[in-house]
Protein backbone atom coordinates (compact mmCIF):
# COMPACT_ATOMS: atom_id res chain seq x y z
CA UNK A 1 0.00 0.00 0.00
CA UNK A 2 1.78 3.49 -0.88
CA UNK A 3 1.94 5.43 2.41
CA UNK A 4 -0.45 8.13 1.03
CA UNK A 5 -3.42 5.75 0.61
CA UNK A 6 -2.86 4.42 4.24
CA UNK A 7 -5.32 5.06 6.84
CA UNK A 8 -5.14 5.10 10.09
CA UNK A 9 -6.54 2.09 12.23
CA UNK A 10 -8.02 0.54 8.63
CA UNK A 11 -6.73 -3.11 9.34
CA UNK A 12 -8.92 -4.32 6.46
CA UNK A 13 -6.81 -4.88 3.60
CA UNK A 14 -8.29 -4.49 0.03
CA UNK A 15 -8.98 -7.55 -2.24
CA UNK A 16 -6.34 -5.44 -5.02
CA UNK A 17 -3.90 -5.62 -2.62
CA UNK A 18 -3.98 -9.36 -1.07
CA UNK A 19 -5.32 -10.59 -5.09
CA UNK A 20 -1.49 -8.78 -6.26
CA UNK A 21 0.36 -10.69 -3.65
CA UNK A 22 -0.92 -13.66 -4.42
CA UNK A 23 0.16 -12.91 -8.21
CA UNK A 24 3.66 -12.20 -6.93
CA UNK A 25 3.66 -15.30 -5.11
CA UNK A 26 2.92 -17.38 -8.32
CA UNK A 27 5.42 -15.34 -10.90
CA UNK A 28 8.23 -15.32 -8.35
CA UNK A 29 7.55 -18.87 -6.39
CA UNK A 30 10.08 -20.75 -8.92
CA UNK A 31 12.67 -18.37 -7.97
CA UNK A 32 13.41 -17.82 -4.11
CA UNK A 33 15.05 -19.99 -1.74
CA UNK A 34 16.04 -20.50 1.67
CA UNK A 35 18.18 -17.68 2.97
CA UNK A 36 18.02 -15.25 0.45
CA UNK A 37 18.26 -11.31 0.78
CA UNK A 38 15.80 -9.46 -0.14
CA UNK A 39 15.39 -5.59 -0.89
CA UNK A 40 12.17 -3.40 -0.96
CA UNK A 41 12.01 -0.69 -2.15
CA UNK A 42 8.71 1.67 -1.75
CA UNK A 43 7.82 -0.70 1.04
CA UNK A 44 4.69 1.05 1.98
CA UNK A 45 3.30 -0.03 5.24
CA UNK A 46 5.27 -3.38 4.64
CA UNK A 47 2.80 -5.62 4.04
CA UNK A 48 3.79 -7.05 0.47
CA UNK A 49 7.27 -8.18 1.97
CA UNK A 50 5.52 -9.33 5.33
CA UNK A 51 3.31 -11.36 3.08
CA UNK A 52 4.77 -12.37 -0.08
CA UNK A 53 8.22 -14.16 1.96
CA UNK A 54 6.25 -15.91 5.25
CA UNK A 55 6.67 -19.39 4.35
CA UNK A 56 10.41 -19.46 3.22
CA UNK A 57 12.89 -20.07 6.08
CA UNK A 58 15.53 -17.58 6.29
CA UNK A 59 15.29 -14.45 4.29
CA UNK A 60 16.91 -11.26 5.28
CA UNK A 61 14.27 -8.56 4.49
CA UNK A 62 15.33 -4.55 3.94
CA UNK A 63 12.58 -2.46 3.41
CA UNK A 64 13.02 0.99 2.22
CA UNK A 65 10.40 4.09 1.59
CA UNK A 66 11.74 7.27 2.38
CA UNK A 67 8.07 8.50 3.13
CA UNK A 68 7.67 6.59 6.24
CA UNK A 69 7.75 8.66 9.14
CA UNK A 70 10.26 8.08 12.52
CA UNK A 71 6.86 6.80 14.71
CA UNK A 72 6.04 4.29 11.35
CA UNK A 73 9.51 3.35 11.64
CA UNK A 74 9.31 2.56 15.02
CA UNK A 75 5.84 0.94 14.42
CA UNK A 76 6.51 -1.37 11.81
CA UNK A 77 9.85 -2.37 13.30
CA UNK A 78 8.38 -3.44 16.53
CA UNK A 79 5.31 -5.54 14.92
CA UNK A 80 6.46 -6.88 11.57
CA UNK A 81 9.56 -9.66 12.66
CA UNK A 82 12.40 -10.44 10.03
CA UNK A 83 12.43 -7.36 8.60
CA UNK A 84 14.78 -4.29 8.48
CA UNK A 85 12.61 -0.93 8.14
CA UNK A 86 14.84 1.86 6.68
CA UNK A 87 13.94 5.01 5.48
CA UNK A 88 17.09 5.42 3.38
CA UNK A 89 18.85 2.90 0.89
CA UNK A 90 21.14 0.77 2.58
CA UNK A 91 25.30 1.37 1.66
CA UNK A 92 25.71 -2.43 0.80
CA UNK A 93 24.86 -4.54 -2.29
CA UNK A 94 24.58 -8.14 -3.12
CA UNK A 95 20.82 -8.28 -2.64
CA UNK A 96 19.52 -11.45 -4.33
CA UNK A 97 16.28 -10.02 -5.16
CA UNK A 98 14.90 -6.46 -5.20
CA UNK A 99 11.26 -5.65 -5.69
CA UNK A 100 10.32 -2.30 -7.03
CA UNK A 101 6.40 -2.39 -6.56
CA UNK A 102 4.30 0.56 -7.90
CA UNK A 103 7.48 2.31 -7.48
CA UNK A 104 9.16 3.69 -10.97
CA UNK A 105 6.18 6.11 -11.94
CA UNK A 106 6.76 7.89 -8.69
CA UNK A 107 10.77 8.67 -10.39
CA UNK A 108 11.26 11.33 -12.78
CA UNK A 109 14.12 9.70 -14.34
CA UNK A 110 13.03 6.19 -14.31
CA UNK A 111 16.25 4.96 -16.16
CA UNK A 112 18.77 6.15 -13.97
CA UNK A 113 17.09 5.33 -10.55
CA UNK A 114 16.55 1.66 -11.82
CA UNK A 115 20.28 1.78 -13.05
CA UNK A 116 21.29 3.22 -10.13
CA UNK A 117 19.98 0.14 -8.16
CA UNK A 118 21.19 -2.22 -10.50
CA UNK A 119 24.29 -1.39 -10.32
CA UNK A 120 24.98 -0.49 -6.25
CA UNK A 121 22.48 -2.99 -5.14
CA UNK A 122 21.79 -6.57 -6.74
CA UNK A 123 24.01 -9.53 -7.03
CA UNK A 124 25.36 -10.65 -10.30
CA UNK A 125 22.64 -13.57 -10.48
CA UNK A 126 20.19 -11.03 -8.65
CA UNK A 127 16.33 -10.60 -9.98
CA UNK A 128 14.73 -7.38 -10.29
CA UNK A 129 10.54 -7.59 -9.97
CA UNK A 130 8.97 -4.43 -10.76
CA UNK A 131 5.07 -3.13 -11.33
CA UNK A 132 3.79 -0.19 -12.99
CA UNK A 133 0.93 1.29 -13.51
CA UNK A 134 -0.38 0.53 -16.84
CA UNK A 135 -1.36 2.53 -20.06
CA UNK A 136 -1.12 6.42 -19.77
CA UNK A 137 -4.07 6.28 -21.85
CA UNK A 138 -5.76 5.89 -18.08
CA UNK A 139 -3.45 8.49 -16.36
CA UNK A 140 -6.00 10.07 -13.57
CA UNK A 141 -6.57 12.47 -10.63
CA UNK A 142 -5.47 9.28 -8.51
CA UNK A 143 -2.29 9.44 -10.57
CA UNK A 144 -1.33 12.89 -9.91
CA UNK A 145 -2.81 12.17 -6.06
CA UNK A 146 0.17 9.63 -5.45
CA UNK A 147 2.57 11.81 -7.33
CA UNK A 148 3.12 9.19 -10.65
CA UNK A 149 5.11 10.99 -13.35
CA UNK A 150 3.45 8.50 -16.06
CA UNK A 151 1.59 5.15 -16.40
CA UNK A 152 3.49 2.67 -18.71
CA UNK A 153 3.28 0.72 -21.84
CA UNK A 154 4.71 -2.78 -21.70
CA UNK A 155 7.07 -1.48 -24.74
CA UNK A 156 8.19 1.57 -22.45
CA UNK A 157 8.25 -0.34 -19.43
CA UNK A 158 10.93 -3.00 -21.17
CA UNK A 159 12.67 -0.22 -22.58
CA UNK A 160 13.46 0.69 -19.23
CA UNK A 161 14.75 -2.27 -18.02
CA UNK A 162 16.49 -2.57 -20.91
CA UNK A 163 18.34 0.74 -20.70
CA UNK A 164 18.91 -0.42 -17.15
CA UNK A 165 21.03 -2.99 -17.69
CA UNK A 166 18.25 -5.76 -17.24
CA UNK A 167 16.89 -8.42 -19.32
CA UNK A 168 13.94 -9.64 -18.90
CA UNK A 169 12.60 -13.16 -18.05
CA UNK A 170 9.20 -12.30 -18.11
CA UNK A 171 6.79 -10.10 -18.15
CA UNK A 172 2.78 -9.52 -18.61
CA UNK A 173 0.12 -7.76 -16.54
CA UNK A 174 -2.52 -8.22 -14.20
CA UNK A 175 -5.95 -6.95 -13.30
CA UNK A 176 -7.54 -7.37 -16.44
CA UNK A 177 -11.39 -7.02 -15.19
CA UNK A 178 -10.47 -3.92 -13.49
CA UNK A 179 -9.28 -1.86 -16.83
CA UNK A 180 -12.09 -1.07 -18.22
CA UNK A 181 -13.93 0.13 -15.03
CA UNK A 182 -10.83 2.13 -14.55
CA UNK A 183 -11.25 3.93 -18.00
CA UNK A 184 -14.92 4.69 -17.66
CA UNK A 185 -14.00 6.10 -13.90
CA UNK A 186 -11.12 7.69 -14.09
CA UNK A 187 -10.99 8.92 -17.57
CA UNK A 188 -14.38 10.11 -19.32
CA UNK A 189 -15.21 10.77 -15.42
CA UNK A 190 -12.50 13.18 -15.08
CA UNK A 191 -12.37 12.67 -11.51
CA UNK A 192 -10.74 15.33 -8.50
CA UNK A 193 -6.82 15.57 -8.35
CA UNK A 194 -7.15 13.57 -5.00
CA UNK A 195 -9.84 10.35 -4.33
CA UNK A 196 -9.40 7.43 -2.03
CA UNK A 197 -7.09 4.30 -2.48
CA UNK A 198 -7.18 1.10 -1.34
CA UNK A 199 -6.38 2.84 2.23
CA UNK A 200 -9.81 3.45 2.49
CA UNK A 201 -11.57 0.06 1.79
CA UNK A 202 -14.31 -0.42 3.96
CA UNK A 203 -16.08 -3.15 2.67
CA UNK A 204 -17.81 -6.68 5.30
CA UNK A 205 -15.67 -9.86 5.15
CA UNK A 206 -17.79 -11.52 2.99
CA UNK A 207 -17.81 -8.82 -0.09
CA UNK A 208 -13.94 -8.47 0.61
CA UNK A 209 -13.40 -12.17 0.18
CA UNK A 210 -15.92 -12.47 -3.09
CA UNK A 211 -13.59 -9.81 -4.70
CA UNK A 212 -10.60 -11.01 -3.40
CA UNK A 213 -11.01 -14.40 -5.47
CA UNK A 214 -12.23 -12.90 -8.37
CA UNK A 215 -9.44 -10.73 -8.71
CA UNK A 216 -7.17 -13.78 -7.72
CA UNK A 217 -8.82 -15.78 -10.23
CA UNK A 218 -8.46 -12.75 -12.87
CA UNK A 219 -4.81 -12.96 -12.46
CA UNK A 220 -3.72 -16.54 -12.72
CA UNK A 221 -5.98 -16.68 -15.88
CA UNK A 222 -3.71 -13.68 -16.95
CA UNK A 223 -0.16 -15.57 -15.59
CA UNK A 224 -1.37 -19.12 -17.45
CA UNK A 225 -2.22 -16.76 -21.05
CA UNK A 226 1.16 -15.49 -20.59
CA UNK A 227 3.07 -18.92 -19.99
CA UNK A 228 1.37 -19.57 -23.56
CA UNK A 229 2.26 -16.90 -25.09
CA UNK A 230 -0.72 -14.81 -24.78
CA UNK A 231 -0.60 -11.19 -23.66
CA UNK A 232 -3.83 -9.81 -22.39
CA UNK A 233 -3.59 -6.14 -21.38
CA UNK A 234 -4.48 -5.51 -17.44
CA UNK A 235 -4.76 -2.53 -15.14
CA UNK A 236 -0.81 -3.60 -13.49
CA UNK A 237 2.21 -3.78 -15.49
CA UNK A 238 4.96 -6.67 -14.95
CA UNK A 239 8.45 -7.80 -15.39
CA UNK A 240 10.32 -10.02 -13.56
CA UNK A 241 14.13 -9.07 -14.76
CA UNK A 242 17.85 -10.31 -14.43
CA UNK A 243 20.96 -8.54 -15.04
CA UNK A 244 22.55 -8.86 -18.50
CA UNK A 245 25.71 -10.87 -19.42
Amino acid sequence: MDLKETQAGNENRHPWETSRVDALQDILSDFLTPGMRILDIGCGDGFVAETLFTEIPGLKITAVDTNLSDRQLREFTAAKAGISFRKELPDEGGFDVVLLLDVMEHVEEDISFLKGIVDRHLAASGLVMITVPAFQAIFSGHDVFLGHYRRYSMTQLLRVVEAAGLKPRRCGYLFFSLLLPKLVLFKLMKPADSCQGVGHWRRGALITSLVHLALKLDNKILLAAGRLGVTLPGLTGWVLCEKQG
